[in-house]
């Protein structure tokens, strides 16, 4: 029997996969991927069966075409890339799928760019969180904040992540977030 290796390509997508589920597992908290950008964690979580949405011009249309998912609408899309600095691209994601009951898995994730570290500050609280965590972030538009509070009836409602170079902050639905 031969045993086939991972390929450097499979072992960045695979630990950049590890970055991302542990992200939403410790919500607030900064992982590190392998490489910085979006189109890591496209590579890593788009093929085939999945279908995606591109709110803002993408330098990684290469790599959304070699994955084999599927442009869609906003509404439609299992993962929607946006930039969400002003209140008009926020205004834009009204549509994002949050999921049905008999189905909530079958809801929108988010990427979108932010800088992490500094700016906003946020308490975040709920499941993978002792007591609380303070995180500070530039690039997202404060009307996001309420756009998600509104749209989040647990357990329907999208993940997100804010993806700062190769930095990434996981906010999944459970996630409470106050606003300091």
């Amino acid at each position: 029997m031969t045993l086939a290796l991972p390929t450097v390509d499979d072992s960045r997508t695979n630990a950049a996969f590890d970055e991302l589920m542990w992200a939403l597992s410790r919500p607030g908290l900064v992982r590190t991927l392998p490489a910085g950008g979006l189109a890591v964690i496209a590579e890593s979580l788009l093929d085939r069966e999945c279908s995606f949405h591109i709110a803002d011009d993408v330098d990684f249309e290469a790599t959304l075409k070699r994955s084999g998912a599927r442009a869609v609408s906003i509404g439609e899309a299992e993962y929607v890339f946006a930039a969400i600095d002003t209140a008009d691209k926020v205004a834009g994601l009204a549509p994002l799928c949050i999921g049905t009951l008999a189905h909530p898995d079958e809801s929108t994730t988010l990427l979108a760019p932010a800088c992490l570290g500094f700016g906003q500050r946020l308490r975040l609280t709920g499941p993978g969180i002792k007591d609380s965590v303070t995180i500070a972030l530039n690039g997202i538009d404060p009307s996001f904040w309420h756009m998600r509070e509104q749209a989040i009836r647990y357990p329907l409602g999208f993940d997100v992540y804010l993806v700062d170079g190769d930095r990434i902050v996981g906010l999944p639905r459970s996630t409470k977030i106050e606003v300091l």
